[in-house]
């Protein structure tokens, strides 16, 4: 399993039409500089009206499935 740190600041316009599709995929940049594109489910509960933000963890299986999305303290 692979685990990546990442910190997400997204204003809640670009999301909005996240929740119109839900197949919607998101590229993230994790803290190494790796690009990764993650479900938009996953993120889901961690966006509010001000949008996404904030650290987060990012874990994923063998076959590059997301395993865990989480915020970090």
């Amino acid at each position: 399993m692979r685990q990546f740190t990442l910190t997400v600041d997204f204003d809640y316009g670009p999301l909005e039409a996240a929740y119109r599709r839900p197949d919607t995929r998101i590229l993230l940049r994790a803290d190494g500089g790796q690009l990764l594109s993650v479900p938009f489910r996953h993120l889901r509960p961690y966006v509010t009206l001000a949008g996404l933000h904030g650290r987060f963890a990012l874990e994923l299986g063998p076959n590059n499935d997301v395993v865990r999305f989480y915020a970090l303290p």
